[in-house]
């Protein structure tokens, strides 16, 4: 009887452990599915994505999950400010301003799909590794990547770029137990996307990646001192080291080194208002002199009336760019109203609950770089999301700059649950641990699947 009975108990043991690899396997597969579809940025209905509807339908699930990063229950409240901001802003303006055509729904569909797709990526970074989500992810950016509107006119500057970026890196990612072997990867990996990416005419996506290579090879230095560089001090070396880096390919672009268009373009944006910046977004001008002249911002789904073009007009005028040469009426204001830049498309859709928004945005990448470069523990991929993410809240239209924003999302969350689970003050990592600690992150993972269906 008792051989009977152990039998039985044995055999039941080899059940259940193959009903848990059946789930994992189909977590697996379901958290990869997620990632992918995230990626794609295709458009189902009205602004709605495709990652945003998995989002959506994976919502009792990664909402659990969510409440775990430190940050996110901040980022929601701000969202949600910011909807019922619009809401109020759209009413009230609707009495002054002609909607857009599209709608306020179509509007606001995209933000709302980007923030759904933040959940699904945090989830799935707990089934699988963070590299193999990116790759994933990158994996769906290439699906779509023909469908932008500019990809015929430079399809490596306004199609490839980015996602070869997140997959190449990503990629990196997946040897993290080796980090001699994986820093070398990134260096190869970004000096052949820098080369790629100044033959282009892709500017600023070259200095991203060589800040992202020089701040790689400083954490790297030797340790010379008991205490590790502050985080203070390690954004001072980045806005200092982007500023050499702005310069050094200001000058190569003026002396023709990165083609003759890019020649061009520099030529013309810095003696238009004095300074490459401010030369190739004139938007700048437009954004303050709105801001004066509509405090509140508009809301989502309106249109800017005859006295708001005029008085961007003369916001860009004042930076020396004409603005009479129909890019005002025909992009910034033709279908809806558009400013080039994340704080100011912010402000304009969801009025000053945007700009706290931007803000919370611009302290996550810089707390994240701040804090990778004081302990040494950034990786390729998220020093670059950080720097993107800086450049794209002042330069950057809030719809192309979404799919990267969701993915950044993702890895700064990561990253600051992470630190909040380690003991505070000043820590010296050993290498040892370093190398053990894809090992644990394989393992926690295991023990999150072991607890089947009602644990995720």
């Amino acid at each position: 009887m008792a051989v009977v009975t152990a039998v039985r108990a044995e055999s039941a043991k080899r059940n259940v452990r193959a009903d848990r690899t059946g789930w994992e396997v189909l977590t697996a597969l379901l958290a990869g599915a997620a990632a992918v579809l995230a990626g794609t940025n295709y458009t189902l209905v009205s602004g709605l994505t495709v990652g945003g509807l998995i989002g959506a339908t994976l919502a009792p699930i990664w909402i659990r999950e969510a409440r775990r990063y430190r940050g996110v229950i901040l980022g929601g409240a701000l969202l949600l400010a910011c909807l019922v901001s619009t809401l109020a802003l759209s009413t009230w303006r609707s009495a002054t301003h002609p909607p857009t055509e599209a709608g306020l729904l179509t509007d606001l569909l995209p933000v709302i799909s980007a923030v759904l797709c933040v959940g699904a990526l945090l989830w799935a970074q707990r089934v699988l590794s963070p590299g193999a989500v990116v790759c994933l992810y990158a994996v769906g950016s290439f699906l779509t990547v023909t469908l932008r509107p500019q990809f015929a006119e430079e399809p490596w500057r306004f199609g490839f770029s980015i996602p070869a970026t997140m997959l190449l890196l990503g990629a990196c990612q997946l040897i993290k137990r080796r980090p001699r072997k994986q820093l070398l990867a990134e260096l190869v990996v970004i000096g052949a996307l820098s080369v790629v990416g100044a033959l282009s005419g892709a500017r600023s996506m070259s200095a991203f990646l060589l800040m992202t290579a020089v701040l790689l090879v400083w954490q790297h230095r030797p340790r010379t001192a008991k205490r590790t560089t502050s985080a203070l001090l390690s954004l001072v070396l980045v806005g200092a080291l982007g500023l050499g880096i702005y310069k050094s390919l200001e000058e190569a672009a003026l002396d023709g080194y990165l083609g003759a268009s890019a020649q061009e373009r520099t030529v013309e944006q810095t003696q238009a208002a004095g300074s490459l910046i401010l030369g190739g977004r004139p938007e700048i001008g437009a954004t303050v002199a709105l801001m004066i002249h509509e405090p509140f911002g508009y809301g989502a789904g309106t249109m800017a009336t005859p006295s708001d073009m005029q008085a961007a007009k003369q916001g860009m005028s004042r930076l020396g760019y004409d603005p009479d040469n129909g890019y005002v009426e025909h992009y910034m204001f033709g279908t809806r109203i558009e400013v080039h830049s994340l704080i100011g498309d912010l402000w304009i859709w969801f009025g000053l609950a945007g700009l706290v928004l931007a803000g919370w945005l611009l302290w996550l990448a810089t707390s994240y770089l701040g804090r990778s470069m004081a302990d040494r523990t950034g990786a390729a991929l998220g020093i670059f999301l950080a720097l993107q993410l800086g450049w794209n809240l002042f330069f950057g239209p809030i719809i192309s700059s979404l799919p990267p924003l969701a993915l950044a999302l993702g890895v700064f969350l990561l990253q600051r649950k992470e630190a909040a689970a380690e003991p505070s003050g000043p820590k010296r990592v050993p290498p040892a641990p370093r190398r053990r600690q894809g090992r644990r992150d394989q393992r926690a993972r295991r023990r999150y699947l072991a607890g089947g269906p009602q644990r995720a």
